[in-house]
Protein backbone atom coordinates (compact mmCIF):
# COMPACT_ATOMS: atom_id res chain seq x y z
CA UNK A 1 0.00 0.00 0.00
CA UNK A 2 3.05 2.21 1.10
CA UNK A 3 4.43 1.97 -2.41
CA UNK A 4 1.53 2.41 -4.27
CA UNK A 5 0.69 5.67 -2.74
CA UNK A 6 4.41 6.73 -3.13
CA UNK A 7 4.34 5.96 -6.86
CA UNK A 8 0.48 7.63 -7.31
CA UNK A 9 2.04 10.75 -5.21
CA UNK A 10 5.53 11.01 -7.69
CA UNK A 11 3.37 10.58 -10.71
CA UNK A 12 0.98 13.28 -10.18
CA UNK A 13 4.03 15.69 -9.54
CA UNK A 14 5.27 14.57 -12.40
CA UNK A 15 2.52 15.19 -14.61
CA UNK A 16 1.85 18.52 -13.00
CA UNK A 17 5.02 19.32 -13.72
CA UNK A 18 4.88 17.82 -17.52
CA UNK A 19 1.91 19.77 -17.89
CA UNK A 20 3.52 23.15 -17.27
CA UNK A 21 6.25 22.50 -19.38
CA UNK A 22 4.09 21.51 -22.29
CA UNK A 23 1.80 24.71 -21.53
CA UNK A 24 5.18 27.10 -21.53
CA UNK A 25 6.37 25.50 -24.74
CA UNK A 26 3.38 25.58 -26.39
CA UNK A 27 3.40 29.28 -25.52
CA UNK A 28 7.13 30.32 -26.32
CA UNK A 29 8.16 27.37 -28.41
CA UNK A 30 12.16 27.61 -28.67
CA UNK A 31 14.56 25.15 -28.05
CA UNK A 32 16.09 26.64 -25.54
CA UNK A 33 12.96 26.94 -23.43
CA UNK A 34 12.35 23.19 -23.61
CA UNK A 35 16.21 22.08 -23.08
CA UNK A 36 15.54 24.50 -19.78
CA UNK A 37 12.23 23.00 -18.22
CA UNK A 38 13.80 19.05 -19.35
CA UNK A 39 16.72 20.05 -17.14
CA UNK A 40 14.34 21.32 -13.98
CA UNK A 41 12.24 18.22 -14.77
CA UNK A 42 15.05 15.95 -14.12
CA UNK A 43 16.52 18.18 -11.24
CA UNK A 44 13.26 17.54 -9.55
CA UNK A 45 13.03 13.92 -10.17
CA UNK A 46 16.47 13.50 -8.97
CA UNK A 47 15.59 15.38 -5.84
CA UNK A 48 12.58 13.15 -5.31
CA UNK A 49 14.04 9.99 -5.84
CA UNK A 50 16.43 11.24 -3.31
CA UNK A 51 14.33 12.62 -0.63
CA UNK A 52 12.36 8.66 -0.44
CA UNK A 53 16.03 6.79 -0.42
CA UNK A 54 15.93 8.84 2.84
CA UNK A 55 12.63 8.64 3.84
CA UNK A 56 13.52 4.30 2.82
CA UNK A 57 16.44 4.59 5.48
CA UNK A 58 15.23 6.14 8.38
CA UNK A 59 12.26 3.95 8.17
CA UNK A 60 14.61 0.73 8.39
CA UNK A 61 16.44 2.22 10.61
CA UNK A 62 13.12 2.54 12.59
CA UNK A 63 12.79 -0.38 12.09
CA UNK A 64 15.58 -1.80 13.29
CA UNK A 65 15.26 -0.05 16.72
CA UNK A 66 12.46 -1.38 17.08
CA UNK A 67 13.55 -4.92 16.54
CA UNK A 68 16.76 -4.22 19.01
CA UNK A 69 14.17 -3.22 21.53
CA UNK A 70 12.25 -6.04 21.63
CA UNK A 71 15.02 -8.65 21.88
CA UNK A 72 16.19 -6.15 24.44
CA UNK A 73 12.63 -6.45 26.13
CA UNK A 74 12.76 -10.90 25.95
CA UNK A 75 16.23 -10.43 27.52
CA UNK A 76 15.35 -8.88 30.33
CA UNK A 77 12.31 -11.17 30.54
CA UNK A 78 14.60 -14.25 30.24
CA UNK A 79 16.96 -12.78 32.88
CA UNK A 80 14.09 -12.19 35.74
CA UNK A 81 13.18 -15.37 35.46
CA UNK A 82 16.58 -16.52 35.90
CA UNK A 83 17.37 -17.89 32.31
CA UNK A 84 20.45 -16.32 31.72
CA UNK A 85 21.46 -18.49 28.23
CA UNK A 86 18.35 -17.64 26.97
CA UNK A 87 18.92 -13.58 27.98
CA UNK A 88 22.27 -13.69 26.94
CA UNK A 89 20.77 -14.79 23.15
CA UNK A 90 18.51 -12.14 23.13
CA UNK A 91 20.81 -9.35 23.82
CA UNK A 92 22.58 -10.89 21.65
CA UNK A 93 20.30 -10.32 18.95
CA UNK A 94 19.22 -6.69 19.91
CA UNK A 95 22.97 -5.73 19.74
CA UNK A 96 22.91 -7.46 15.94
CA UNK A 97 19.92 -5.23 15.31
CA UNK A 98 21.39 -1.66 16.80
CA UNK A 99 24.82 -1.61 17.72
CA UNK A 100 24.95 1.08 19.32
CA UNK A 101 22.37 0.03 22.19
CA UNK A 102 24.06 0.68 25.24
CA UNK A 103 21.18 -0.80 27.73
CA UNK A 104 21.65 -4.58 25.54
CA UNK A 105 25.44 -4.27 26.12
CA UNK A 106 24.15 -3.90 29.72
CA UNK A 107 21.79 -6.52 30.06
CA UNK A 108 24.57 -8.93 27.89
CA UNK A 109 26.74 -8.02 31.01
CA UNK A 110 24.13 -9.05 33.94
CA UNK A 111 23.81 -12.24 31.82
CA UNK A 112 27.14 -13.26 31.34
CA UNK A 113 28.00 -12.25 35.42
CA UNK A 114 24.99 -14.76 36.49
CA UNK A 115 26.89 -17.54 33.65
CA UNK A 116 30.60 -16.53 35.72
CA UNK A 117 31.65 -15.45 32.26
CA UNK A 118 33.81 -12.80 34.14
CA UNK A 119 35.89 -10.95 31.70
CA UNK A 120 33.17 -11.38 29.17
CA UNK A 121 31.15 -9.78 30.96
CA UNK A 122 33.38 -6.54 31.62
CA UNK A 123 33.63 -6.06 27.99
CA UNK A 124 30.08 -5.59 27.59
CA UNK A 125 30.00 -3.70 30.50
CA UNK A 126 32.84 -1.68 29.40
CA UNK A 127 31.48 -1.57 25.57
CA UNK A 128 28.28 -0.12 27.33
CA UNK A 129 30.01 2.96 28.74
CA UNK A 130 31.99 3.64 25.69
CA UNK A 131 29.02 4.10 23.80
CA UNK A 132 27.76 6.30 26.69
CA UNK A 133 29.97 7.59 28.94
CA UNK A 134 26.81 8.85 31.66
CA UNK A 135 25.79 5.61 31.67
CA UNK A 136 25.58 5.43 35.91
CA UNK A 137 24.45 1.70 36.00
CA UNK A 138 26.86 -0.04 34.15
CA UNK A 139 29.79 2.13 35.87
CA UNK A 140 28.57 0.46 39.12
CA UNK A 141 27.82 -3.00 37.85
CA UNK A 142 31.81 -2.70 36.77
CA UNK A 143 32.69 -1.49 40.11
CA UNK A 144 30.41 -4.71 41.95
CA UNK A 145 32.26 -6.71 39.60
CA UNK A 146 35.83 -5.96 39.72
CA UNK A 147 35.21 -6.11 43.85
CA UNK A 148 33.98 -9.39 43.61
CA UNK A 149 36.94 -10.24 41.22
CA UNK A 150 39.47 -8.51 44.06
CA UNK A 151 40.47 -5.58 41.35
CA UNK A 152 40.08 -3.50 44.41
CA UNK A 153 41.71 -0.05 42.42
CA UNK A 154 39.32 -0.82 39.18
CA UNK A 155 36.51 -1.15 41.36
CA UNK A 156 37.36 1.94 42.96
CA UNK A 157 37.85 4.03 39.98
CA UNK A 158 34.79 2.79 38.50
CA UNK A 159 32.06 2.95 41.49
CA UNK A 160 33.72 6.88 42.06
CA UNK A 161 33.22 7.35 38.12
CA UNK A 162 29.20 6.08 38.96
CA UNK A 163 28.73 8.49 41.74
CA UNK A 164 29.93 11.72 39.56
CA UNK A 165 28.21 10.37 37.16
CA UNK A 166 24.69 10.06 39.38
CA UNK A 167 25.49 11.92 42.69
CA UNK A 168 22.07 10.81 43.96
CA UNK A 169 22.30 6.89 43.39
CA UNK A 170 22.16 5.32 47.39
CA UNK A 171 23.31 2.32 45.60
CA UNK A 172 26.53 3.75 44.19
CA UNK A 173 27.81 4.95 47.77
CA UNK A 174 26.57 2.05 49.00
CA UNK A 175 29.21 -0.20 47.16
CA UNK A 176 32.02 2.47 47.84
CA UNK A 177 31.70 1.86 51.28
CA UNK A 178 31.81 -2.16 50.78
CA UNK A 179 35.17 -1.26 48.49
CA UNK A 180 36.59 0.78 51.20
CA UNK A 181 35.86 -1.81 53.58
CA UNK A 182 38.34 -4.14 51.16
CA UNK A 183 40.94 -1.75 51.29
CA UNK A 184 40.64 -1.52 55.16
CA UNK A 185 39.76 2.51 54.34
CA UNK A 186 37.55 2.14 57.03
CA UNK A 187 36.45 5.67 57.97
CA UNK A 188 36.50 6.40 54.31
CA UNK A 189 33.78 3.46 54.38
CA UNK A 190 32.16 5.09 57.50
CA UNK A 191 31.98 8.22 55.08
CA UNK A 192 30.60 6.60 52.25
CA UNK A 193 27.45 4.84 54.10
CA UNK A 194 26.65 7.75 56.36
CA UNK A 195 26.10 9.43 52.43
CA UNK A 196 23.73 6.69 51.81
CA UNK A 197 21.96 7.83 54.73
CA UNK A 198 21.70 11.01 53.78
CA UNK A 199 20.00 9.46 50.95
CA UNK A 200 18.10 7.36 51.70
CA UNK A 201 17.41 7.84 55.67
CA UNK A 202 15.03 4.71 55.98
CA UNK A 203 18.50 2.50 54.75
CA UNK A 204 18.91 0.27 57.98
CA UNK A 205 21.42 -1.36 56.36
CA UNK A 206 23.64 1.21 55.88
CA UNK A 207 23.62 2.33 59.52
CA UNK A 208 24.77 -1.17 60.34
CA UNK A 209 27.59 -1.04 57.63
CA UNK A 210 28.83 2.50 59.31
CA UNK A 211 28.52 0.65 62.62
CA UNK A 212 30.67 -1.75 61.63
CA UNK A 213 33.22 -0.21 59.73
CA UNK A 214 33.45 2.69 62.88
CA UNK A 215 34.23 -0.62 65.58
CA UNK A 216 36.80 -1.64 63.42
CA UNK A 217 39.06 1.84 63.74
CA UNK A 218 37.87 2.04 67.61
CA UNK A 219 35.18 4.17 67.63
CA UNK A 220 33.08 2.58 69.87
CA UNK A 221 30.59 4.77 71.11
CA UNK A 222 29.61 6.22 67.72
CA UNK A 223 29.12 1.95 66.23
CA UNK A 224 26.98 2.10 69.25
CA UNK A 225 25.03 5.11 67.77
CA UNK A 226 25.05 3.47 64.49
CA UNK A 227 23.47 0.45 65.39
CA UNK A 228 20.87 1.83 67.56
CA UNK A 229 20.07 4.02 64.13
CA UNK A 230 19.33 0.64 62.90
CA UNK A 231 16.93 -0.95 65.31
CA UNK A 232 15.17 2.43 65.16
CA UNK A 233 14.56 2.45 61.38
CA UNK A 234 13.58 -1.33 61.62
CA UNK A 235 13.46 -2.13 65.29
CA UNK A 236 13.67 -6.05 64.07
CA UNK A 237 16.64 -6.02 62.19
CA UNK A 238 18.83 -9.20 64.32
CA UNK A 239 22.02 -8.40 63.27
CA UNK A 240 22.41 -4.63 64.38
CA UNK A 241 21.27 -6.16 67.92
CA UNK A 242 24.26 -8.64 67.93
CA UNK A 243 26.68 -6.06 66.95
CA UNK A 244 26.17 -3.77 69.47
CA UNK A 245 26.03 -6.89 71.97
CA UNK A 246 29.76 -7.98 70.99
CA UNK A 247 31.01 -3.89 71.35
CA UNK A 248 29.20 -3.65 74.99
CA UNK A 249 30.78 -6.84 75.96
CA UNK A 250 34.35 -5.76 74.07
CA UNK A 251 34.26 -2.28 75.93
CA UNK A 252 32.74 -3.72 79.58
CA UNK A 253 29.28 -2.93 79.24
CA UNK A 254 27.81 -6.40 80.33
CA UNK A 255 24.19 -5.69 81.21
CA UNK A 256 23.57 -3.40 78.21
CA UNK A 257 25.40 -6.08 75.62
CA UNK A 258 22.83 -8.94 77.65
CA UNK A 259 20.19 -6.71 77.02
CA UNK A 260 21.24 -6.04 73.04
CA UNK A 261 22.21 -9.85 72.53
CA UNK A 262 18.59 -11.04 73.69
CA UNK A 263 16.90 -8.66 71.53
CA UNK A 264 18.71 -9.87 68.85
CA UNK A 265 17.96 -13.59 69.97
CA UNK A 266 14.37 -12.56 70.63
CA UNK A 267 14.14 -11.84 66.68
CA UNK A 268 16.26 -14.24 65.54
CA UNK A 269 15.95 -17.46 67.66
CA UNK A 270 18.89 -19.42 68.55
CA UNK A 271 21.40 -17.22 66.47
CA UNK A 272 24.48 -18.51 67.98
CA UNK A 273 26.77 -15.42 67.40
CA UNK A 274 24.12 -13.61 69.42
CA UNK A 275 23.83 -16.54 71.89
CA UNK A 276 27.58 -16.53 72.95
CA UNK A 277 27.42 -12.80 73.87
CA UNK A 278 24.63 -13.41 75.71
CA UNK A 279 26.67 -16.14 77.08
CA UNK A 280 29.82 -13.69 77.60
CA UNK A 281 27.49 -11.17 78.93
CA UNK A 282 26.18 -13.48 81.92
CA UNK A 283 30.00 -14.93 82.52
CA UNK A 284 31.36 -11.35 83.27
CA UNK A 285 28.68 -11.16 85.41
CA UNK A 286 29.41 -14.26 87.32
CA UNK A 287 26.12 -15.72 86.46
CA UNK A 288 27.51 -19.31 85.05
CA UNK A 289 24.74 -20.80 84.53
CA UNK A 290 23.00 -18.63 82.46
CA UNK A 291 26.20 -18.41 80.71
CA UNK A 292 26.53 -22.33 80.11
CA UNK A 293 22.53 -22.43 78.59
CA UNK A 294 23.48 -19.17 76.09
CA UNK A 295 27.07 -21.11 74.78
CA UNK A 296 24.96 -24.62 74.84
CA UNK A 297 22.60 -22.67 72.04
CA UNK A 298 25.86 -21.41 70.25
CA UNK A 299 27.14 -24.81 70.17
CA UNK A 300 24.55 -25.89 67.74
CA UNK A 301 26.14 -23.97 64.90
CA UNK A 302 29.47 -25.71 63.95
CA UNK A 303 31.15 -22.32 63.22
CA UNK A 304 30.74 -21.40 67.14
CA UNK A 305 31.10 -25.02 68.75
CA UNK A 306 34.35 -24.69 69.60
CA UNK A 307 34.95 -21.55 70.97
CA UNK A 308 31.68 -21.97 73.03
CA UNK A 309 32.84 -25.30 74.06
CA UNK A 310 36.45 -23.81 75.28
CA UNK A 311 34.05 -20.84 77.24
CA UNK A 312 31.66 -23.92 78.80
CA UNK A 313 35.40 -26.36 80.15
CA UNK A 314 36.62 -22.16 81.22
CA UNK A 315 33.30 -21.84 83.41
CA UNK A 316 32.87 -25.45 84.67
CA UNK A 317 36.98 -25.17 86.04
CA UNK A 318 36.21 -22.26 88.24
CA UNK A 319 32.73 -23.31 89.33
Amino acid sequence: MYLVTRFLGFALILSMFLTAVFARVQAQDPQTEYQKQLEEYEKKKKEIEEANIEREKALEAEKQKNAARKAYNDGNTSLKKGNSDAALESYNLSISYDPSFEQAYYGKGLALSRLRRYEESLAAYNKAVQINPMYSSAWLALAKLYRQMDRYDEALTACLTAIQTDSTSDKAYYELGFIYNQRKQYQKAANAFVKVTEINPKDYRSYNAQGVALEKIGKTDEAIAAFQKAVEVKNDYFESYFRMAAVYNKIGKHQEALEAALNCLKYRKNYAPAAFEAGMAYERMNQFNNAIKYYEIAKGNRNWRKAAQYQIDMIKRKM
